[in-house]
């Protein structure tokens, strides 16, 4: 009997050290085996260690532990009693083996393969994340419905913007940004980020998760009276991948420019960069950089529309503006009938109008309504609810022939936008950013990123064939920007604002 059964006490003692025991109870009930035939059987279980490793190298050590083992083992015991007689092996056999397979392989694909060579070792973690490459191509009908998710999306960023400006900028004074261009730069980053910053990125934006075919929209959205421009600059040691500089030549028009060694050097370049791209309007987007700089995020625009409409020059005068408690004089463009929808809107109290301009574009201008109202009571009442239904309204309202006093703005604003990310609570930029699409390095901190606005309005404009057409009230309507205001430059066909801001000092 002992002879019998010191093959198989020794090829259990092997695949699982502390069920031998066990092992020793079951085989006395065993029938008698060949020597051929348990030779067999001990080839087809010594081979079960090597199948799991070579499976551990492929997948991941966790899904292999907790699905693997479960089937080979039980399905072994359970053929071997079924071709003898059933008798005897009926009854306790089909109770012992079901226990004992469980626990034998679960111990021995996490302890066998530690005795294996290093490069087989199934535990060393990826040497980097996986991220997905970027989708380049989509169908028109996906752009479609792309693009009316990213117009809801770029409104509601844009009143998060407004509101982060408003807590960095200093009390009653003068801001312009473009939420357009700054969710066009940060929609390029989001080509190359990585699990956490681009969930994080795609809540800043107001994006839905994994927004489809979210760049091929922002293309369509590009304006002919608007100059924008975004660029990535990076050190030659910062690798970027071949995936992310195809995905956004095809997608942006733009890649990635290396820096050089050089600060004095890098800020030039990139200062002439900007004045090329902003047809020297934007001449110096930065005064200085960082010497540690390894990445930087740039955006500049310039607006430069026309009205459709064309204000006389030998109208505009002197009149008053009231600012902080005083009055000033501005040079005011006036006219007596020009074209603009208009009205009062409770909720704010604020008067609203829009004024036609070139490129399908309008001027969204919102005054309290009395000098009494302050401008920052109505900023905190203007939430992207009560906001987009004054646009839906004024887009109903006709344009009526109206007594029109606005003054000449000019507006020019350069903003630190790593600050505005901040207050918006998105961090990445210096803590924990993930760009694996973009590059290899994981230890990585946006050093810049900057934003620069000029907005001027002035008399000039293209004369509309519409104009001579326009009849003559019975009743004068009359809109007076005489007070600090915002102001929305529209874009009316895809319903979205490229321009924003206030101004409290035309002069400026």
């Amino acid at each position: 009997m002992a002879s019998r059964l010191t093959p198989l006490t020794l090829l259990l003692l092997l695949l699982a050290r502390d069920g031998a025991s066990s092992d020793l109870d079951d085989t006395s009930h065993r029938p008698m085996k060949s020597l051929q035939e348990r030779k067999i059987e001990d080839n087809a279980e010594a081979d079960i260690p090597r199948n799991l490793t070579i499976q551990h190298t492929v997948n991941s050590s966790a899904l292999l532990t907790t699905t693997q083992p479960t089937t080979q083992p039980t399905t072994q015991p359970t053929s071997q009693p079924t071709s003898q007689p059933t008798s005897q092996p009926t009854s306790q056999p089909t109770s012992q083996p079901t226990s004992q397979p469980t626990s034998q392989p679960t111990s021995q694909p996490t302890t066998q393969p530690t005795t294996q060579p290093p490069t087989d070792s199934p535990t060393q973690p990826p040497t980097e994340p996986f991220c997905p490459e970027p989708i380049t191509s989509c169908s028109d009908l996906e752009i479609n419905a792309a693009e009316d998710m990213l117009a809801e999306a770029l409104t509601d960023f844009s009143l998060k913007l407004h509101r982060a400006f408003s807590e960095v900028k200093k009390a009653e004074t003068n801001m312009a940004f473009s939420p357009f261009s700054i969710a066009s730069l940060l929609t390029q980053v989001l080509l190359g980020a990585g699990d956490s910053t681009k969930r994080n990125l795609e809540s800043v934006l107001s994006y839905p998760k994994d927004f489809p075919c979210v760049h091929q929209a922002l293309k369509a959205f590009t304006s002919k009276g608007v100059t924008s421009a975004s660029q990535i600059f990076h050190t030659p040691d910062l690798a970027i991948r071949d995936a992310f500089v195809n995905a956004s030549q095809s997608l942006y028009g733009s890649s990635p420019r290396v820096l050089s060694n050089n600060s004095d050097a890098n800020l030039e370049l990139i200062n002439t960069w900007v004045a090329k791209k902003t047809n020297n309007k934007i001449s110096q987007l930065l005064d200085s950089l960082p010497s540690d700089t390894r990445l930087v995020l740039l955006n500049a625009i310039y607006l430069s529309a026309k009205w459709k409409t064309t204000f006389d020059h030998k109208k505009t005068r002197m009149e008053p503006f009231y600012f902080k408690s005083s009055e000033i004089k501005v040079p005011m463009m006036t006219s007596k009938k020009y074209p603009v929808a208009h009205f009062t809107d409770p909720t704010l109290k604020a008067k609203v109008g829009r004024l036609q301009l070139s490129h399908n574009l309008s001027l969204v201008i919102l005054v309290p309504q009395h000098v009494k109202h302050r401008l920052e009571d109505m900023e905190k009442a203007l939430n992207p609810t009560v906001f987009k239904a004054v646009l839906r309204k004024l887009e109903m309202i006709k344009f009526q022939p109206t007594l029109l006093m606005i003054p000449r703005v000019k507006v020019k604003s350069n903003q630190d936008m790593l600050g505005i990310m901040e207050k918006m609570e998105f961090f990445d930029f210096i803590f924990d950013l993930n760009l694996c699409g973009l590059t290899k390095e994981q230890d990585l901190q946006v050093s810049a990123m900057q934003h620069q606005t000029m907005l001027e309005l002035t008399e000039s404009g293209v004369e509309a064939a519409a104009a001579s057409s326009i009849s003559v009230a019975r009743t004068l309507m009359i809109f007076e920007v005489t007070q600090p205001f915002l102001f929305v430059l529209w874009d009316q066909q895809h319903r979205f604002p490229v321009f924003m801001g206030r101004v409290y000092d035309p002069r400026a």
